[in-house]
């Protein structure tokens, strides 16, 4: 990357501090972000066995409010945001009008508004469609420049969280949050994130940044927690079944297509994009999203062939990694659907030669914390 392109990339209030903590630093969706510190490997495992924290706030931050806000999201969304009371967050999806997804997103209910938490290579998309459709009694407000998000996540993640703030979180469930001071760092913390770990996301004002990571760092030590970049974020992702903006999902793929039936809610609303959502889930797709395990060792990469036999290609490799909480290769893809069924063997098509592979259920991992994002991902359509 040269020094011009380098000097045009968005950072992070805590650059400065990833740059002293010697990490490896790429371009991802326009940002200098860091992709790895001492090992996407070393990182990947820590957070299963203890506890890792990612600086995350390259995502954009959306605030909509009013008194139609709620029925603003609804339509333009795939799942049922009137679920959600105060406190509640739920996993949600932007859809245009061919149902093919925009964006997928967290979506936060506040007292008086709502948080939508989008990917960073999408928020200019998802903030000009919003704007496209906005209606009288709907204030859509761009709070990403002034809002970090760290993530903390790992099995020992809630006693690093007491620790630094001196509460308790035993009452804080999995996709609920709440709004707390911590050394006068006024921060909303999620019990949530991108991991499949039990852990939690902290939003506050970027001002207030690096005081806050330096507190986590200092509560940390007794339980060896380490920093982690996007690498092993993606790493982890994948172990957990999680689909990725730009690989499993974009917008020429609509939500069932992408197993993602559980986060589309028919009843009781209408949507852009619902007539489409239903014909597809009374007849069927022609592709699915499927994970898969190598049966023979080898690293399947995005956009790599994948063969029922030596002749019959049925679809194409989205993501693909080797995972090192389980020590296999493993990754995800779109197969046409009649070839889809769990512990069918699939071949892919690496560097000439064909592999064999066995389609999987989510998640890859066995998680100690089972929260419920896990139990919806293999959860059929039930609406």
């Amino acid at each position: 990357m040269d020094n011009e392109k380098i000097k045009q990339l968005k950072r992070t209030p805590l650059y400065e501090i990833h740059l002293r903590n010697k990490a490896k630093m790429v371009n991802f969706a326009g940002w200098f972000m860091p992709v790895e510190y001492t090992g996407i490997l070393k990182e990947s495992r820590a957070c299963r066995r203890s506890c890792v924290l990612f600086d995350v706030s390259h995502m954009g931050e959306i605030k909509i409010s009013g008194d139609k806000a709620l029925e603003f999201i609804q339509y333009l969304t795939t799942n049922d945001a009137a679920s959600l009371v105060p406190y509640r967050m739920q996993y949600n999806l932007f859809i245009n009008d061919r149902a093919t997804v925009i964006d997928d997103f967290m979506l936060y209910r506040l007292q008086k508004s709502f948080l939508c938490v989008v990917n960073a290579s999408n928020k200019d998309k998802v903030l000009s469609w919003l704007r496209k459709n906005v209606r009288n009694g709907v204030d859509i407000e761009d709070e990403s420049e002034k809002t970090v998000l760290l993530s903390l996540q790992g099995p020992f993640s809630q006693k690093i969280l007491e620790k630094v703030s001196n509460d308790s979180f035993d009452n804080l469930k999995y996709m609920h949050f709440t709004e707390l001071s911590i050394s006068g760092i006024e921060c909303l913390i999620s019990r949530s994130g991108y991991t499949g770990e039990d852990g939690f996301e902290l939003y506050c004002d970027a001002g207030a940044s690096q005081k806050l990571w330096s507190l986590f760092i200092s509560a940390g030590k007794e339980f060896n927690l380490e920093l982690a970049g996007l690498g092993a974020r993606d790493v982890l992702r994948i172990e957990a079944g999680y689909p990725l903006y730009g690989h499993e999902i974009n917008d020429s793929i609509n939500p069932i297509e992408a197993s993602l039936n559980w986060a589309v809610k028919v009843k009781n609303k209408d949507f852009i994009g619902k007539r489409i959502i239903i014909d597809a889930l009374n007849n069927g797709t022609k592709i699915k999203r499927v994970g898969f395990v190598m049966k023979d060792r080898g690293v399947a990469r995005a956009g790599y062939d994948i063969y029922k036999n030596s002749k019959t290609k049925i679809g194409e490799v989205t993501s693909g990694i080797y995972s090192p909480n389980i020590d296999k290769f493993i990754g995800m893809g779109y197969v046409e659907t009649s070839y889809a069924d769990i512990g069918g063997e699939i071949l892919i098509e690496i560097r000439d030669r064909l592999y064999r592979a066995q389609i999987c259920k989510f998640p890859f991992v066995k998680i100690k914390t089972k929260p419920c994002m896990h139990r919806l991902l293999q959860t059929k359509y039930t609406d």
